[in-house]
């Protein structure tokens, strides 16, 4: 009997637990300054895959070719 009341105990204490740190997690990932992070962070994203998607997309043969002036410097 005793056993059966500890691991309710114990169960229903879990839980509870459980629910607060959800909450605070919540609470945080709610917050302006972490949402405006999370928005840079997509938008980074967004700005990597679409670069890597126009470099891919983009054969060497189509890109122009380096001039002799542009390959020469000459530092005096």
């Amino acid at each position: 009997m005793l056993e059966i009341l500890i691991t309710l105990i114990l169960n229903k204490s879990i839980e509870v637990i459980l629910v607060l740190l959800l909450k605070k997690i919540w609470a945080w990932l709610l917050r302006d300054e972490s949402f405006q992070c999370l928005n840079h962070f997509l938008k980074m994203q967004i700005l990597i895959l679409y670069l890597d998607w126009i470099l891919l997309k983009t054969s060497l043969k189509s890109l122009p070719e380096p001039t002799k002036e542009n390959d020469s410097h000459t530092y005096s």
